[in-house]
């Protein structure tokens, strides 16, 4: 029979699960239409992509986009390969080494993380013999950032502090300081915060000590985490001085999307310190910003939940509905399970239990694609949605559960938090929830920043 139109989960549903249909399956996500009789059925705001509508228009188009993307992201890499290999054959293996590690940030700004990394670790195994040290460091430092943008904290500590250490006994002042920031951030995903902290001051005081005209964009960098950070350890007069700074820094560069992040993490500073008029032009500021639709798409959520706070509902549905719109064009799951993580907050702070459907969708993105901190934060979150609806034994599983990834992944601070709220609900509920785990291990709680900056 004959259709007008289907939903994106029939057509996902339907088409071969290959690799390379991936782009196909972003792009059809991108074309995908809210379905206009449902626009105002008030079940509409927790309505996930999965129900929006395509029509074979849009289907034909999706598949030929996709196909030229492919072809072009095929060109790319092969015409990428062409000067390593040049390189490699004119005995020049430091420069090969540096055409890998380019390959990978190709691949990496495309979303394909796992690939990158691929690339990252052939670029280490040109450049472990060579003497000069600085191609070695770099592809170190850029094997550790895709493992801990895919959750792999360990694996991104090793490598960071590996970079530290081979750019530190090489005089490579200025790779130290970019790998001990990546160490830094690494504890924050972590939520070891006096952890991250050392690591920040290690290396401040390291680019301090290049001089007052040098690294002003590391140092702009470490202003900002460090101000991130002491807003969520609540010593908010030390962040705001660290805001001070970094301010000034990115007065005197042209770094719209630093700017956007120390915004940012300059309006939580005001929510905490209940300045929310402040907060809103502070989120408005780095919206302004000529960043990346999923960099706009974690603010956006944030400023839904701001006009939730402020009692006004239709602004919050609004800008949700926003950062809906913008992680879809992001074209980056992650951002679109970090989006509908960020809806379902908003759902569960108002005490809409619809907005289970929220939590699934961010939950199955998160585990089919990897994503395990992702998996955990979200699974925290959604059992306090089903603890309020009577779903305690429910929730204690994914405490559980979340607790688990938080162990596996040495995030102690998320461990302790995961762990009190399970002993909570089952003392509240002994009979649903036979059982009490021991004492949670002593540790700071946290949760993972912001974008925090790293190269």
């Amino acid at each position: 029979m004959a259709q007008a139109d289907a939903t994106l989960e029939q057509i996902l549903g339907l088409l071969p699960a290959l690799d390379e249909l991936e782009v196909l399956r972003l792009q059809l996500v991108a074309s995908a239409v809210r379905d206009p009789g449902k626009e105002w059925d008030s079940s509409s705001a927790y309505t996930t992509i999965d129900k929006r509508l395509v029509d074979s228009d849009s289907a034909v188009r999706a598949l030929e986009e996709a196909r030229a993307s492919l072809h072009a992201f095929v060109d790319e890499l092969h015409d990428g390969l062409r000067p390593f290999f040049r390189s490699f054959y004119a005995g020049e293996m430091d420069p090969a080494a540096r055409e890998l590690v380019v390959l990978g940030e190709k691949l990496e700004e495309r979303g394909r993380a796992v690939g990158a990394r691929l690339c990252y670790r052939a670029a280490l195994t040109v450049s472990l013999p060579l003497l000069e040290k600085e191609a070695q460091v770099l592809a170190l430092r850029r094997i550790a950032r895709v493992s801990g943008n895919l959750g792999d904290f360990h694996e991104a500590l090793s490598y960071y502090e590996r970079s530290a250490e081979v750019a530190r006994d090489s005089g490579n002042l200025h790779g130290e300081v970019i790998a001990r920031t990546g160490l830094g951030n690494v504890r924050m995903w972590q939520g070891r915060w006096s952890d991250a902290e050392q690591h920040y001051h290690d290396a401040l005081s390291l680019a301090d000590g290049a001089g007052p005209g040098e690294m002003v964009l590391e140092r702009g960098h470490l202003y900002n985490n460090l101000g991130n950070l002491t807003t969520r350890t609540q010593r908010l007069d030390e962040s705001e001085r660290w805001f001070e700074n970094a301010f000034r820094a990115w007065d005197t560069l042209s770094s719209p999307v630093d700017l956007a992040v120390c915004h940012a993490h300059h309006a939580h500073l005001r929510e905490a310190q209940e300045r929310w008029d402040e907060a809103r032009r502070a989120y408005e500021a780095a919206l302004a910003l000529p960043t990346s639709a999923a960099i706009r798409s974690v603010i956006a959520t944030d400023f839904a939940e701001w006009w939730l706070h402020e009692g006004h509902v239709t602004p919050a549905e609004e800008w949700g509905r926003k950062a809906e719109e913008l992680a879809i064009a992001s074209g980056s799951p992650y951002t679109i399970a970090r989006m509908y993580h960020g809806r379902g907050n908003i759902a569960r702070s108002r005490g809409d239990e619809d907005g289970f459907t929220l939590f699934e969708k961010a939950l199955e993105i998160a585990r089919e694609k990897e994503y395990p901190y992702l998996e955990a934060e979200v699974l925290v979150d959604y059992a306090t949605l089903r603890a309020g609806n009577g779903g305690a034994e429910e929730a204690v599983a994914y405490l559980d559960r979340a607790s688990e990834i938080f162990r596996q992944l040495g995030a102690l601070g998320d461990l302790e938090r995961a762990q009190r709220a399970s002993a909570e609900l089952r003392r509240a509920n002994p009979e649903s929830t036979p059982g009490l785990p021991g004492d949670p291990p002593l540790a700071l709680a946290g949760e993972s920043p912001f974008a925090a900056a790293a190269d």
